[in-house]
């Protein structure tokens, strides 16, 4: 009897190893299971927390654009406004030189320089109307070479009267619209 006795206790003892072993197991898998979702649900917050930096900085770099935009489209704007009237101004040029031509011509009879004076009052009102839109004369004669206001058609040597790179002699006038040029002036130039 001690012998089944023990069989029995070790069966026993078995068992309840078995059953010790089910439970550890048990016990761990309800381990893991708690670990999978804190790591689950950190691994979705730090998707969360990186969709939400990347809609962030997208919207920063929109907001920025659009701040661009509007300030381009302000410059845009105030440039129209500034030089507003610049091709017709371009335009009304050749007619001012054309007047100008007509005004050099010597006349000896009365009614050339009736002629001559009607054409002196008509180009006075039209270099008026000019500069009162911002149209400016480059002035170039006796002043020093600006290759942003004049244009160098020719050279002469240079003398006791004339220094080098200065304007010698103006052969066409240059006209500017504020700070932009509208047409260099031609110039004969010192070197």
């Amino acid at each position: 009897m001690s012998e089944e006795k023990r069989d029995s206790m070790d069966e026993a003892s078995e068992d309840k190893q078995s059953v010790d072993d089910s439970q550890q197991t048990s016990n761990d898998k309800e381990s893991a299971e708690d670990v999978k979702p804190q790591d689950s649900e950190a691994d979705k917050q730090n998707e969360l927390q990186a969709k939400l930096d990347d809609m962030e900085n997208k919207y920063l770099r929109a907001e920025a654009e659009i701040k661009n935009i509007q300030n381009h489209a302000r410059k845009d704007q105030a440039d129209l406004i500034k030089y507003d009237g610049q091709q017709l101004a371009h335009d009304i040029l050749p007619v001012v030189d054309n007047l100008q031509r007509a005004l050099s011509v010597e006349v000896t009879d009365e009614s050339g320089k009736q002629l001559k004076q009607g054409v002196q009052m008509v180009s006075e009102h039209l270099q008026k109307a000019l500069s009162d839109n911002g149209v400016e004369l480059i002035s170039a004669e006796g002043s020093q070479f600006d290759p942003k206001y004049h244009q160098a058609i020719q050279t002469v040597a240079a003398d006791d009267d004339h220094k080098a790179d200065t304007v010698v002699q103006v052969l066409q006038d240059g006209y500017k619209l504020k700070d932009r040029v509208l047409r260099p002036a031609m110039v004969v130039v010192a070197k």
